[in-house]
């Protein structure tokens, strides 16, 4: 059985104002100073280790003008240069000019992070995000990967992409809804 990890008291020091916008952010939460100390300190130490080039879960998110030429085959193929890196992808039609994609992406994350260098750099790509996670050791075997089938369209033609399910529960994903026998 795992030895839970101890709790340390420590003193920290800080401007009084700095402590006051603190204790607001604290309240919002409906949480104690500790567990947002905590969580503040678990945000930081992600951050150094996606920093250095971990292996890395991401969300790209980008909206894009599909009226620029060639742009959403361009999309396409920056995608399919990442192979099985690229584990989902999710399009949005925002307005008759604009489309939202989110792209759910896993590998070390300075190579997630150039390629969505590519993909804001690449014209007609209007705004653009990237939240990148590193993974725990557990998660870098891919032991409880939970990635569905989906299909979307590009420009004149949809496709699939296939994905694997490797996980050890059962349940139905069959999200059609059900015909009635007449």
């Amino acid at each position: 059985m795992p030895k839970k990890d101890e709790l340390v008291r420590f003193g920290v020091a800080m401007e009084a104002s700095l402590l006051k916008a603190f204790d607001a952010v604290v309240k919002r939460r409906a949480s104690t100073r500790s567990e947002v100390l905590r969580d503040l300190a678990r945000a930081e130490v992600t951050r150094a280790e996606v920093a250095e080039g971990a292996d890395a879960v991401a969300a790209l998110t980008l909206v894009y003008d599909h009226h620029v030429r060639d742009l959403t085959e361009r999309l396409i193929e920056l995608q399919h240069s990442l192979g099985d890196r690229v584990r989902s992808a999710m399009h949005v039609h925002l307005d008759h000019d604009h489309c939202l994609e989110v792209i759910v992406m896993q590998g070390r994350s300075d190579e997630l992070r150039a390629f969505a260098d590519k993909v804001f750099a690449t014209r007609g790509v209007k705004h653009g995000g990237i939240e990148v996670i590193a993974t725990t050791k557990a998660r870098k075997d891919k032991e409880r990967l939970h990635v569905h089938l989906h299909a979307h369209g590009h420009g004149d033609h949809d496709h699939d992409h296939d994905h694997d399910h490797d996980h050890d529960h059962d349940h139905d994903h069959d999200h059609a809804p059900k015909k009635r026998k007449a």
